[in-house]
Order: C-alpha cells, then structure tokens, then sequence
C-alpha cells in the first residue's frame, strides 16, 4: 500500500508538470560604476551587479484559455534584502489579458518609455534613467508610476486589462490608491503611445502622469520622442526626452539621449555603447551627465539565460 501511495503521488505530480509550461530565465550583470557627484569622502568608483531569476509558469485549459504566473528572485550588489517579488496572475485569450497582483501598470508598460538596452538605461545599470520623460526631478516624481515591482508585492489590490489586436493596444489597470488607461498604435516600423495615470486616495490624492510618445526603426537607425507631464503634491513638471540608436553591425550598437525638464533643471545627456559577444553575453557601458552636472559611467559584462 506505501509503495502505491507513493507512484501514486509520483504520478499525479509528473502528470501536472507535462500539462503544464515552466519556464526559467534571467540575466547576470557585473561591472562597475563611476559617479563624481557622491558626498565627500564617499567613493567615487563601486562595483555594480545584479542577478536575475524569472519563473514563468502557464498551462492552457481545453476551451484554449490560457492562465499563467510569473515571479522572479533579484540579487544586487551589497544588497540584503535579496528574495522573490509578489507574482503576477493572468488569464490570456484572443488578444485579451487579465492581470493581477503585481501588475505592469500603463506608464510602465507605455512603448517608447525605457531605452531598447539590456538596463532599459544607459550603460550597465542604467545611470540614474534620465532618459525617462516620466522621471522628472523638479517635483520629485522619479519611478512614481504603478510598476511591476522585481523586488516588492508591487501594487495593493492591482487588477488590469490588456487588449491588443492588428496592430492597436489598449491597456487599463486600477488599484486601491490609483487608476490608469493607455492605448498605442504600430504602423510598420513605428509605434505611438499615450498613457494616463491618476491617484484618487490615500497620500497621493490628486496626483497624474500624462505620458506619450513616438519611435520607430529606419534601416539601421531607430529614435523615439517622448513625453511626459507631472503633476506630484501641487506641482507640476513637462519634459521631454529624445533618443536615438545606431547598429553599425551585428555586434556594436551605438546610442544617445537628450532630455529637458521645466522649473530651472538643467538638461540631462547619455552616451553608451553594447558589443556583443555571443552566447546571450555583452559588454555594456555608457555615461550620463545628470541635471546637478555630475558625471555618471556604468560598464561591465551582462550575460542572458
């Protein structure tokens, strides 16, 4: 009886994993970076580095619905708190997504947001995004957008809906504190996107990001313009970003950004570069000049698997 119990249980557990589809990835980044603007006596130079797990896990039931979660576990540099994030539940047909828990959120999920990099910044770890026409300093408002959280729960009572369908995406989500709506449309190499998000409660009552943007690929060259207006405690802040990117060949991709903030900050820049190596891996670096005018570089080795 022990012994049927246990190829019993043994084949209930294999019959579950053949239905279903698990997935792992990730990436590994190591370098270092440079930032002349520290405090005195801080040091100017430390190592970067970050690991990266992702587990994706979906199964599809007979009518063809697929249902599916995903959670990662995020490592960084001196980091302590190392450890798994809140997961993300979906239920996927058609062109139709329904999402919960640890959403994306429609600013984060708004095309032409982040950089095409491997930090979605520039150089290895990003230096500081102020690429993002979303992340203005003047009122504070840096990553304060609803966002798929790779190290916390992510958002309280997150529910969205994603549609996408010849060509246009529509994107909704709502939680306790906030409410968004976003749509996009690609036409060949090019895509337009505008995302709206606004805070009805809590400590952030009243608050709103308006973002929007245009990009696409020409032959070898590919650009975007984006744009975003901040509204955080009663202040406002427009900026507005530019960025462009060049692949001189299969291995070397070359790319640069330009932004500009209201209310006095100075214009931000970056500069950067990834070589492939092959295998999943490159070496990535670039640098940024931030609106305080400090310098920030970034480089070092990021390897996918």
């Amino acid at each position: 009886m022990k012994n049927l119990l246990i190829a019993t249980t043994a084949l209930v557990a294999t019959a579950g994993v053949a239905v279903a589809d698990v997935k792992v990835s990730g990436y590994a980044r190591f370098g270092a970076l440079y930032n002349d603007g520290v405090a005195a006596g801080a040091d100017e130079i430390n190592t970067a580095s970050r690991l990266r797990l992702q587990f994706d896990a979906t199964t599809e039931t007979d009518g063809g619905l697929t249902l599916g979660v995903r959670q990662r576990f995020q490592a960084e540099e001196n980091s302590a708190n190392a450890g798994g994030n809140g997961a993300r539940f979906y239920a996927t047909t058609g062109g139709l997504t329904i999402a919960m828990g640890n959403i994306l959120g429609v600013i984060e999920a708004a095309p032409n947001l982040y950089l095409p990099t491997k930090s979605a910044g520039v150089g290895l770890e990003g230096n500081g995004f102020r690429s993002l026409a979303a992340n203005t300093i003047s009122n504070g408002g840096v990553f304060g957008w609803t966002a798929y959280s790779s190290g916390g729960a992510g958002a309280t009572d997150g529910v969205e809906v994603l549609y996408s369908m010849n060509g246009l995406g529509l994107h909704a989500h709502s939680t306790d504190t906030s409410y968004g709506i976003g749509a996009n449309y690609a036409f060949g190499d090019y895509k337009v996107a505008v995302a709206y998000e606004e805070w009805n409660d809590g400590a952030r009552d009243g608050d709103s990001i308006l973002f929007a943007s245009v990009g696409g690929s020409f032959g070898a060259f590919d650009a975007a313009l984006s744009y975003a207006d901040t509204d955080y405690t009663g202040v406002t802040a427009e900026k507005i970003s530019l960025r462009a990117g060049y692949k001189a060949n299969d291995a070397l991709y070359v790319y640069g950004f330009a932004a500009d903030e209201n209310n006095g900050t100075d214009a931000t820049f970056g500069l950067g570069a990834s070589y492939g190596l092959g295998g999943g891996a490159s070496v990535e670096g670039g640098w940024t000049q931030n609106e305080a005018g400090d310098n920030l570089v970034s480089a070092g080795i990021f390897f996918s698997f």
